[in-house]
């Protein structure tokens, strides 16, 4: 099951900032303990420098399964720069408590060069996934992030068990197959037909009039038979021609034919 390793809140930046990185210590962790062994868990917090807006950690939520009692949980140690801090677990005046959201460790990390480093057991092997890892401070709160933690109980198989018969198989055997070969085949007619509509003609935009040249020689002529008025008459048009493409496919009966010289036996694994 796949989980994250580090959880770097000094990257979510907004109001209040809390400039720390969670990182899972998987080389202090015994995550796969073996039978009757405690599973075990570690983390380091660690300051990030450069962060502007900042304020020190007073809190950080592990959200560790609901199911997990406080029975179930052991040898809490939790340091600070390396010296030891005293652990009150469940009491009356808690600094680690196990609420409905997790487990909570209250304890201030100062925001500059600090590291506290914690780690918890489980009496019982539970699943690792990604769970919610939060931090608080005075005026701030960051959630979003992920790292790996103890999620549902395990559930190891028993080794005196007997096996279900639904994932049991005899040996395998030798299975031969007989296989023919066809050959199918269709005659296709295809027949292309042309047809032809009228066209549609439309004129593009105003008519064009210009005058023509004319000469008047007798004023008595051009007021009788021979009056003329010579002009230029021009038009756009565009001319829609519409055709149809059409093609007729006919499908003949078809014919399968048994291929004997392909016949084959043997495997048939594909």
């Amino acid at each position: 099951m796949s989980y994250n390793t580090i959880a770097d809140y000094s990257k979510v930046l907004g109001g209040k900032n809390l400039p720390y990185v969670v990182e899972l210590d998987e080389e202090s962790c015994i995550l796969n303990p073996s039978a009757g062994k405690n599973q075990k868990f570690c983390y380091s917090v660690t300051t990030v420098s450069g962060v502007s807006n900042t304020e020190s950690m007073e809190s950080l939520l592990l959200g560790i399964h609901p199911g997990i009692t406080p029975e179930q949980i052991k040898n809490i140690a939790v340091s600070i720069n390396g010296t030891a801090r005293t652990v009150r677990f469940n009491t009356s005046n808690p600094n680690v408590r196990l609420t409905s959201s997790g487990l909570r460790f209250d304890f201030e990390v100062n925001k500059n060069n600090s590291i506290m480093k914690i780690c918890f057991e489980l009496t019982s092997a539970h699943e690792v996934c990604s769970i919610p890892v939060n931090l608080y401070g005075e005026d701030a709160t960051k959630t979003g992030l992920t790292i790996g933690g103890p999620c549902g109980p395990r559930t190891d198989p028993d080794p005196d068990e007997e096996p279900d018969e639904e994932n049991c198989f005899e040996n395998s055997t030798c299975t031969r197959y007989g296989l023919k070969v066809f050959e199918f085949s269709v005659p296709v007619s295809i027949k292309p037909v042309v047809v032809t509509h009228k066209p549609e003609v439309r004129c593009l935009g105003e008519a064009k009039i210009e005058p023509g040249k004319k000469e008047c020689h007798d004023e008595r002529e051009y007021e009788h038979e021979h009056d003329q008025f010579d002009f230029t008459l021009s038009q756009k048009i565009s001319v829609k021609t519409p055709v149809e493409f059409i093609v007729k496919t006919c499908y003949d009966k078809l014919c399968v034919e048994e291929r004997k010289d392909e016949d084959e036996t043997g495997d048939y694994d594909d």
